[in-house]
């Protein structure tokens, strides 16, 4: 996951209460290989809007589908919603546990 993923779910915790040594010891045991967040990365996921709108993927999400195709990986998700995106992102959208959206 980008480190704008880690952000986004640093500030999760958050904005429930919970204090910064609280998030770290949640979230630095986790088995995530962290990639930085790099200019190819953000204009990727800049240009993915367009595709994205409709289905309403936050600018993390958009980091996370341009990281996902970068690697050529699939992408796993519970909102239906992304299925909507993946051709036109060029990724592979799985979704898991029924879904959401």
């Amino acid at each position: 996951m980008t480190t704008v993923n880690l952000g986004e779910v640093a500030g999760h915790y958050a904005r429930n209460g919970a204090s910064e040594a609280e998030i770290r010891q949640v979230i630095e045991p986790l088995p995530i290989n962290w990639i930085p967040f790099d200019a190819e990365l953000a204009h990727a996921a800049g240009l993915l809007l367009p595709a994205t709108r409709a289905a309403g993927l936050s600018f993390g999400d958009r980091a996370r589908l341009a990281l996902v195709a970068r690697l050529g990986v699939p992408t796993l998700t519970t909102d239906r919603s992304w299925q909507a995106v993946g051709e036109a992102a060029g990724v592979e959208i799985e979704l898991i546990r029924g879904g959401a959206g």
